[in-house]
């Protein structure tokens, strides 16, 4: 491509797609439980996460998250997965997700819930977490659960039509 062609920087990045990003959790407890959250601002549960702050990278949000909305303040293990959902109706941005291996805790583990974004926790088996997290969560915990297993980080790629 010729240079006379090029966009100026500052248009040639205006031009790019923004995206949300967000990094969370994947925490279970010796009897091989996994911890979900019920939020108070939308329906569904989630994983321990949220959003990246400006000026934080994807590991030191996870490793907030955790802390502000469990009270757990733990070393946040490896990447486990990144996910990439598609704009859609529910979405009007891409999202990245970055889920990361929290690792495992006594059973009977006190959860301190953040009141103020969340109604509940539950430690629950994988097909009821699948269950709670649905399609817009659930292949992260099957990605997640496998790249725990075997070492290899996985890539999960969709669009989500409710959030």
């Amino acid at each position: 491509m010729d240079q006379d062609q090029l966009l100026p920087r500052d248009a040639w990045l205006a031009s790019l797609p923004r995206s949300y990003t967000a990094a969370g959790t994947l925490l279970t407890d010796e009897a091989g439980r996994i911890l979900v959250l019920k939020p108070n601002y939308r329906p569904g549960w989630q994983f321990a996460g949220g959003t990246i702050d400006l000026g934080e990278d994807a590991l030191e949000c996870a490793r907030r998250e955790l802390l502000e909305e469990t009270g757990l303040d733990r070393e946040i293990g490896r990447l486990l997965v990144v996910s990439w959902t598609h704009p859609s109706e529910a979405l009007d941005h891409p999202a990245v997700h970055f889920v990361f291996d929290a690792g495992t805790v006594p059973v009977g583990t006190r959860i301190a819930l953040q009141e103020a974004e969340l109604e509940e926790y539950r430690w629950v088996t994988e097909e009821e977490a699948y269950q709670l997290l649905g399609e817009a969560r659930g292949p992260r915990l099957r990605a997640a659960l496998a790249a725990r297993a075997d070492g290899v980080v996985r890539v999960v790629a969709g669009t989500v039509t409710g959030i």
